[in-house]
């Protein structure tokens, strides 16, 4: 099942630059650009000086933090993904604009129907050769009939997914545009550009004696299970810290990365959810990330609500249902309606199990908040909610999202409040962005009459 761990984390592509200077400045080169092949030129330099200005080292690249040293060898290769596939991408861009190789969009629903037959016939013969290679006796033809399958199966899957990319892509700024959220020409900055593949995972530490997101850090998603409880274990024993390595549900690098084993809404949402990161950087919200705390929480939770808006109506677009009906989040100490008392509630049981362990936290008892952490990790799994780790780490990461179970933060139902305010997710994008401190998000809710939730 799906879990808080499985969200999208965001990193600093282009904090490294002068981003307040270049937002200013890149508007009014592309409106002194008259020709239309020469605007697209522009854009590809700006984002290719961005993603050659993340690759600078920032600060001091000689400090080495516990948690640096023990994950030193399974760290996230960003560079490595980089070269491998933003040249690729904007290539592949380059090659379907020319005139002799258009495709239609019948062709892109085509090869996108497609691919989205894949992936359950993937997991199927991930599956089948899983089984295969561990019966006791391993039968060789078999083995490989399978591996061919499954090879044959990925190859097909690689083969389209520049087109289907390009297509959602194509549909997601669409939405935005409709947003508002372009210029008056129609120019919408950054532009849409995943990469649909395997999201790294995320190495979070927090301090044990109270939950806070003290660091995190990129990991290669290969790592193997037994990896993630030594490096968690070394820091525990040998620095007092709660770590935990969990899966990621996108990365927001530039190409953003997407995971692969997402059905089509979800699969849009995440995309939406990430080009807001990116979209936010240029302005005084999103560069205001770095600074950590609740306005983390604000741009994660803005995030999450404007990605799901934007993505559904996308989804709905392309496959002509209605968008999803959106529920408000739960405001702080609300109990979830539950028609059934005897039903399993997953957000009111993580909601409670949050509170109890700060309760336990703010009284001193680490090793009774952590035996707490460790029962209800149990109890979920009989449920069929399987967690590797539930400890202070793996709430400071999924706490950070203001409409997760695991938050005690009001700032959910304030930014869905000051949503219905606005009218439309363009309109509030437009009127959060400039905010930098979580005093002037409060200032901002005053003015327009939302109060806080707590």
């Amino acid at each position: 099942m799906n879990s808080d761990s499985d969200r999208s984390t965001s990193i600093p592509w282009i904090v490294s630059y002068p981003l307040k200077s270049l937002a200013r400045r890149v508007g009014s080169v592309l409106r002194s650009i008259k020709n239309r092949g020469s605007r697209r030129l522009a854009v590809f330099l700006l984002v290719m000086y961005g993603i050659v200005s993340m690759m600078l080292p920032v600060g001091d690249s000689l400090s080495m933090t516990a948690a640096k040293a023990a994950s030193a060898s399974y760290r996230y290769d960003l560079l490595s993904f980089e070269i491998n596939n933003f040249p690729a991408k904007w290539m592949h861009r380059v090659y379907t604009a020319l005139p002799w190789t258009h495709t239609s969009t019948a062709d892109r629903v085509a090869e996108l129907n497609r691919y989205l037959e894949i992936a359950p016939l993937i997991r199927d013969a991930q599956y089948r050769l899983l089984r295969e290679s561990s019966r006791e006796t391993v039968d060789v033809v078999a083995l490989s009939e399978q591996q061919h399958t499954l090879d044959n199966l990925l190859n097909e899957k690689n083969s389209l997914r520049d087109g289907v990319e390009e297509y959602l892509e194509s549909a997601i700024s669409t939405q935005l545009r409709e947003q508002g959220l372009s210029s008056k020409r129609s120019f919408l900055w950054p532009p849409v550009d995943f990469r649909i593949d395997n999201p790294p995972s995320l190495l979070v530490i927090s301090p044990r004696d109270h939950i806070e997101r003290s660091e995190t850090i990129l990991i290669d998603p290969s790592i193997s299970a037994a990896e993630m409880e030594r490096i968690e274990n070394k820091l525990l024993e040998e620095n007092n810290l709660s770590a935990v390595i969990l899966r990621t549900g996108g990365l927001g690098s530039y190409p953003n990365v997407i995971p692969s084993d997402r059905d089509l809404l979800s699969l849009l949402e995440v995309a939406a959810h990430e080009w807001v990161h990116a979209y936010l950087i240029f302005y005084p919200l999103g560069r205001s990330f770095f600074n950590g705390g609740e306005i983390v929480t604000v741009n994660e939770t803005l995030a999450n609500l404007v990605g799901d808006e934007i993505g559904g109506d996308t989804w709905a677009a392309l496959t002509g249902n209605p968008a999803p009906v959106r529920q408000p989040p739960l405001p702080v100490g609300t109990a979830s309606p539950q028609p059934d008392p005897d039903e399993f509630s997953y957000f009111q049981f993580m909601r409670e199990t949050r509170l109890r362990t700060d309760e336990l936290l703010a009284d001193g008892d680490i090793t009774g908040a952590e035996a707490w952490m460790e029962q209800r990790r149990l109890e979920l799994q009989d449920h069929g909610y399987i967690f590797r780790k539930i400890n202070q780490a793996f709430f400071a990461f999924s706490g950070s999202y203001g409409d997760s179970p695991s938050s005690t933060s009001p700032i959910a139902s304030q930014i869905w409040d000051l949503r219905a305010q606005m009218g439309s997710s363009g309109n509030l994008l437009k009127a959060i962005r400039e905010i930098s401190t979580y005093s002037e998000f409060e200032a901002l809710l005053a003015k327009h009459g939302v109060l806080s939730s707590e």
